[in-house]
């Protein structure tokens, strides 16, 4: 069975910082683009169905308000048409002007003023009758048949209706102008047919092109007649005060182009092909489009640039450990324990850093202690060849040195030089132990005989002017200690600290065990040394540069150091009334002779 494991192999060869790119792009960059982009058309497609619901509105409130003049006019037409007294008037024959104008006194004067007066939306209405014997006054009227000053009476024979609407350019001496009329037969009372009689309603062109011009703000409208012309306009667009024919045809407008908005005024046989037309102005609807892009450009910026910065600043943060961890990790591969020292921060990453430098600071540790180690070893071997070879070279004819020796210890026996036989005794003896003994470890109590050995002769030296003392713990007399790791102090106190005096020279060695460690003490009470010159000689002590004197402090300050490393303390306090005091402290953990051997 394949491991689905293996699908995400090639994940983990990619570089961090690709993925942090990828996620980026994919997560973040490519989503808030892909949003903004819906956004953005959404809202843009929001504000034009809003604006062209608007203007919808604008042109149903207008085609309204005309459908409402329209269908007043009708009604009063019907009423007019329902008066039987007007029918009775007009279908009478009269013989004279006078006999018509006492029945219009008497009947008609004044009843259409009446209608008129009611309704503020017509202009005028007129009653045209083809009856000879009648005069033609303010609303009453003569025609003619194929009277070339009625085209709407044309209109209205034209139709098998018994109601038109129509738009004409009244051409009479009086009042002349546009008209919008709604024309009818009176025919109601078939009794009264002896003559044709026609009812014009004119409406109020003004209050039409107040309903137009009501709109300007968002639409600029045109009322279209059947016959596609332009019959009114809005004001400052087209020409409302030409003739009608002399109007130019109404070119209707790409409907994708969403500027041009078309509605019919009614679905009546007689507005049947009347439509109000709405050119949009587009500048409002641009202005709330620019005012959408730029926030939705702003947005997109915004969501862009925040969420960049901010995946920006992490990247770097973790990119940046990473590869100074990473950095370090191969300076390890090339025993480089450097540490990293940078802000390591209180994440998982930040958690890897500090135990880095943790695991450095040991492997580093674990190496400087183990190398260091080694070179301890080394030294000690060194120093057991070289004291091997001095005692090899010391050996050379030891028979000839020890004869000799002997040879002057009898003769001083057989003349009674009793003290020159004692002195030459204890030469004898240390002569024979430096050449003989080779352990590297000895019993404090050896240690303590050498040194007596040793001080027997510098009192021979000196005589009364020299003495010594030995303050020795019986419990450190069994310890085992660096060979010749006492003698050279007192060496040194012999010869650079009570040389220069005089008289009353005296040395101490003390040894005391506590219960930390074995203290050693070689005192004495010559000229001492100033704080400046005893800093120096300590210094030269621990370095390796050439000294010359004090060799034997110098021996014994390593020789501390090889066998017990950095935990025995070699101590020196001097001053120029007291004297000087050195000496050596070796922890008690550190005197058994098979933990040195175990950790060397």
């Amino acid at each position: 069975m394949r491991n689905p494991g293996r699908m995400f192999h090639k994940v983990n060869d990619i570089p961090l910082k690709y993925k942090f790119l990828l996620i980026y792009l994919f997560c973040v960059l490519f989503p808030i683009i892909a949003l903004n982009i819906f956004f953005y058309q959404r809202h843009t497609a929001d504000i034009r169905i809003r604006e062209e619901d608007n203007l919808r509105k604008s042109i149903e409130r207008a085609s309204g308000e005309l459908l409402g003049m329209i269908e007043e006019s009708v009604a009063l037409s019907h009423s007019i048409a329902s008066d039987n007294s007007i029918y009775e008037a007009l279908d009478r024959t009269y013989d004279t002007a006078v006999d018509y104008y006492e029945e219009y006194n008497s009947s008609l004067r004044g009843k259409l003023t009446r209608y008129q007066s009611a309704s503020p939306n017509i202009l005028e209405i007129g009653i045209y009758a083809d009856n000879p014997t009648i005069q033609t006054g303010t609303h009453y009227h003569v025609i003619g048949t194929g009277s070339q000053n009625t085209p709407w009476l044309e209109r209205l024979m034209s139709t098998d209706g018994s109601i038109s609407f129509t738009a004409y350019h009244d051409n009479r001496i009086f009042n002349p102008g546009r008209r919008i009329s709604i024309v009818s037969r009176m025919n109601k009372f078939p009794s009264y047919s002896k003559y044709a009689k026609y009812l014009k309603i004119d409406l109020n062109v003004d209050k039409v092109d107040r309903i137009l011009n009501r709109e300007t703000g968002s639409l600029q409208l045109q009322l279209v007649d059947e016959q596609n012309r332009v019959v009114a306009t809005s004001a400052g667009f087209g020409e409302p005060g030409a003739q009608i024919p002399a109007h130019p045809s109404f070119q209707a407008a790409d409907p994708e182009s969403g500027l041009v908005l078309e509605r019919p005024i009614a679905s009546l046989n007689y507005v049947k092909g009347w439509k109000l037309v709405g050119f949009a102005d587009t500048r409002r609807m641009d202005a709330l489009l620019a005012a959408a892009h730029r926030s939705i450009y702003w947005l997109a910026v915004a969501s862009t640039v925040l969420p960049t910065l901010l995946i920006w600043i992490i990247l770097r943060s973790y990119h940046y450990r990473v590869k100074k961890l990473s950095k370090h990790m191969g300076r390890v591969r090339n025993e480089c324990f450097d540490l990293i020292d940078i802000p390591e921060g209180r994440d998982e990453i930040g958690a890897l850093i500090r135990n880095f430098n943790v695991m450095t600071c040991k492997i580093n540790s674990l190496i400087n202690e183990v190398y260091k180690l080694e070179i301890r070893q080394k030294s000690l071997e060194l120093e057991r060849v070289r004291t091997e070879l001095s005692m090899l070279q010391s050996q050379m004819n030891p028979h000839f040195l020890f004869n000799t020796l002997n040879a002057l210890l009898v003769v001083c026996t057989k003349k009674g030089y009793t003290d020159v036989a004692e002195i030459m005794k204890n030469l004898s003896l240390l002569m024979r132990q430096l050449l003989t003994r080779a352990d590297d470890l000895v019993p404090l109590q050896e240690e303590i005989q050498f040194t007596a050995m040793y001080l027997q002769i510098e009192k021979f030296r000196f005589g009364e002017l020299f003495d010594y003392t030995f303050d020795i713990d019986p419990r450190a007399l069994a310890l085992r200690i660096p060979r010749m790791s006492i003698q050279p102090l007192v060496e040194n106190a012999c010869k650079h600290g009570l040389q220069a005096r005089k008289d009353n020279r005296k040395i101490r060695v003390a040894a005391r065990l506590t219960e930390r460690a074995l203290e050693i003490q070689v005192s004495d009470n010559g000229v001492g040394m100033e704080e400046a010159k005893l800093r120096r000689l300590m210094e030269d002590i621990r370095s390796d540069r050439r000294m010359d004197g004090h060799i034997g402090i110098r021996s014994v300050y390593r020789r501390l150091g090889l066998f017990y490393h950095d935990q025995a303390r070699f101590l020196m306090e001097s001053d120029p009334d007291t004297g000087t005091e050195a000496g050596f402290h070796i922890p008690v953990s550190r005197l058994d002779v098979k933990v040195w051997m175990k950790e060397a």
